[in-house]
């Protein structure tokens, strides 16, 4: 197949150039299968192997794919069709991948919103995204998602649709509910939803970065260039179909969301849970048999600190991946003494835009206190450069930057800041400082706007914490 221009437009998404995407059709990275299709062959061959469990219940297989099926056929009756915005912000609970495999299957783009944003960040995005949807639950952790829905229809006439999972529905919205519950597979021929099958060069998802200055920044994903991600990420944790992947994290961020279709991609299991609280991750393990784990940071701090820690059977346990920031070796090293034995522990790298960089399971134990490991896929472009633009020499700090068939090409609608974050020549500054060792591994040592000048030096914040966090007196 050959990859035209025009098979990738949407308005505000820059696309990869033809000769670029032609190559990583040829190369076999970029398939053409679509993330709703990722999970089909699971749902007829295992319908009765659990897909997801959660705080609040489960779904096999099998009422996973009744439910995706029900629920796109809904959104497709409610008039939405392929390129229309629906912003999900529901919680870990398995209506979310309900929903998230419904949107995969008919070509309207899920913009994964977190619980936690309010009408200011909600609104900025249906005004600017023109979203035709909003999908919620009634009330979650006190709030009132319902009120806050009517006020930003009032403002956004263009806003057609709300879907509302819970008992507080009114009148004018949609009953997530009620059309899960609603056989509308039987008013269809089994291949009607084929034809609202999007390509793999379109746009899947809208993910969101993290909004440190002003509203969020779009990050649209494609289908070819998620799945690549997800697959090769999941390869390297070895999933298979005995995985039950840990995610504590919203499912709506990047980090998660991966181990969720990972997860799911090899017919394993995710395992959603609402916080990442030591006793959470623990309980996760003793309970919810989970076997993956991808821990922050602060998680690695909170478990070490959590005195009931030995009471929890943890044997089930097959790998931690720390991540989502630094992490000083004597922590890490701390958390391999109170794991079990047989428990891997790897580090890794990786941002909603599509850099990844990780361990590789085989690598050994130590390798972590001082690399995160090598880029995810071996067709990534990686480059650590000066302030000019110049390649530093090896073990060298400069700017880690980028391109490749899964790191994405723009913002969405973003014209000024695309200028600013990529080169002439494609590369994506990731703004991460980074140094490379002669093995080819890459360990990050802070970030650019971070860097402290003084008389002359320049000063690496991570330098300083590593020091601060081995004081006797500074709580870790």
């Amino acid at each position: 197949m050959v990859v035209k221009e025009a098979d990738m437009a949407l308005d505000g998404f820059t696309p990869w150039k033809p000769e670029e995407a032609r190559e990583y059709q040829e190369r076999g990275y970029w398939t053409g299968q679509t993330l709703g299709e990722t999970i089909d062959h699971w749902i007829e061959t295992t319908p009765d192997n659990v897909a997801v469990i959660s705080e609040v219940g489960q779904a096999t297989y099998g009422e996973l794919g009744r439910y995706v099926r029900r629920i796109a056929l809904g959104l497709l009756e409610l008039g939405l069709k392929k390129d229309d915005m629906a912003i999900v912000q529901l919680p870990n609970w398995p209506i979310f991948l309900h929903v998230y495999y419904a949107l995969m299957k008919t070509g309207i783009i899920g913009v994964m919103t977190l619980p936690h944003f309010r009408s200011g960040e909600v609104g900025h995005m249906i005004g600017q995204y023109g979203v035709k949807a909003l999908i919620i639950p009634d009330l979650y952790h006190r709030f009132d998602y319902v009120e806050m829905a009517r006020g930003l229809q009032r403002e956004h006439p263009g806003l057609k649709h709300i879907l509302v999972l819970g008992d507080n529905v009114p009148s004018g919205m949609v009953s997530l509910g009620k059309m899960m519950d609603t056989p509308l597979e039987d008013k269809y021929p089994p291949d009607y939803l084929d034809q609202f099958r999007p390509r793999g060069t379109d746009v899947a998802e809208i993910l969101l970065t993290g909004g440190t200055t002003g509203f969020p920044k779009g990050i649209p994903r494609t289908h070819n260039d998620y799945i690549l991600a997800c697959k090769r990420s999941s390869e390297l944790r070895k999933f298979d179909a005995d995985t039950v992947a840990m995610c504590g994290l919203p499912a709506a961020l990047n980090a998660t969301l991966m181990r969720v279709v990972g997860s799911l991609m090899f017919g394993g299991r995710a395992a959603l849970t609402t916080d990442t609280s030591a006793e959470t991750i623990a309980g996760a393990v003793q309970d919810m048999g989970a076997t993956h784990i991808l821990m922050a940071p602060t998680n690695v701090v909170d478990l070490l600190n959590f005195p009931d820690l030995d009471k929890y059977d943890l044997s089930g346990l097959k790998h931690i991946m720390c991540g989502v920031g630094y992490l000083a070796p004597e922590l890490l090293l701390e958390l391999k003494k109170r794991l079990p034995a047989g428990t891997k522990i790897t580090r890794g790298y990786g941002m909603a835009e599509g850099p990844i960089i990780a361990m590789r399971m085989d690598d050994p134990f130590e390798m972590g206190t001082r690399v995160l490991g090598k880029p995810c896929c071996e067709a990534d472009e990686y480059r650590i450069v000066d302030g000019d633009g110049k390649d530093v020499p090896e073990g060298g700090e400069g700017e880690l930057i980028t391109r490749g068939p899964h790191v994405f090409r723009g913002y969405f609608k973003q014209p000024d800041e695309n200028e600013k974050v990529f080169d002439k020549n494609g590369y994506f500054h990731t703004g991460d400082i980074a140094v490379r060792d002669a093995e080819g591994n890459y360990m990050i040592t802070g970030r650019l706007k971070e860097w402290i000048r003084r008389g002359g030096l320049t000063i690496i914040p991570v330098e300083l914490e590593e020091i601060l966090i081995k004081h006797p007196q500074v709580e870790k």
